[in-house]
């Protein structure tokens, strides 16, 4: 029981630490990257426009084969919705832990997560429509 005690402490400690990592690369904002404004619009469009389309495929994919669980729409949108969000908040870790790129990756994170407002309420109604059709 201690092991899983000492867990549930850190699973408990783990969300509000992210949120702080988060908070800190998204502080820095895009000022100081040194990628190019055609890079940073070209990751940015290929992770919130084009991951969700294919995300869409695989699902529909999945759902033709009979690998997803039938009649459980719930599951559907949560397979479609990871597609949609933008990159892991670890990404900014990682860069920061390692020392590398760490202005380029607050930048992607901040413009993802501005434009992830705007694509995830797009994603969120078409995925409804096509979890309502099946």
């Amino acid at each position: 029981s201690f092991v899983t005690d000492s867990l549930e402490i850190l699973a408990g400690a783990m969300v509000p630490s992210v949120m702080l990592v988060l908070g800190g690369m998204l502080a820095e904002g895009p000022i100081d990257s040194k990628l190019g404004l055609r890079t940073t619009i070209g990751i940015s469009v290929a992770r919130l426009l084009v991951l969700p389309l294919l995300g869409i495929g695989i699902v529909a994919l999945s759902d033709k084969l009979n690998f997803l669980v039938h009649g459980d729409a719930m599951y559907r949108f949560v397979l479609l919705l990871q597609y949609t969000t933008p990159s892991a908040i670890l990404l900014g870790a990682i860069a920061s832990l390692r020392g590398y790129a760490v202005s380029e990756a607050s930048a992607l994170l901040f413009w993802q997560h501005v434009f992830a407002l705007f694509s995830l309420s797009l994603y969120i109604v078409i995925y409804f429509k096509i979890i309502s059709y099946v």
